[in-house]
C-alpha cells in the first residue's frame, strides 16, 4: 500500500513541470513578451547572449522530472 502510494505521487511529480508552468505564467503577465524583455535587459545591462530562459525552465523542470531534456545545448542565436 505504501508502495503503490510512493509510485502514484512520483508519478504525479514527474508530470509537474515547474519551469513550464513558471514560463507560461510570465508570458501571461508580458502578453507573450517575457523572452523577448530578458533578452533586451541580458544584451543591454549583463552582455550577455543568452537571456537564460531556457537554462532556468530546464532547471526548474529536472527538480520534478530528473530526465527532462530541454534541449538548451540546440539553441543557436544569430
Amino acid at each position: 500500500m505504501v508502495n503503490h502510494l510512493m509510485l502514484t505521487i512520483k508519478n504525479i511529480l514527474s508530470k509537474i513541470q515547474i519551469g513550464t508552468y513558471l514560463e507560461f505564467i510570465i508570458n501571461l503577465l508580458t502578453l507573450g513578451k517575457g523572452e523577448l524583455l530578458a533578452l533586451f535587459v541580458a544584451k543591454r545591462f549583463f552582455n550577455s547572449d543568452s537571456c537564460g530562459c531556457c537554462e532556468r525552465k530546464q532547471w526548474l523542470n529536472r527538480l520534478t522530472n530528473p530526465h527532462y531534456d530541454g534541449k538548451c545545448n540546440q539553441i543557436n542565436l544569430l
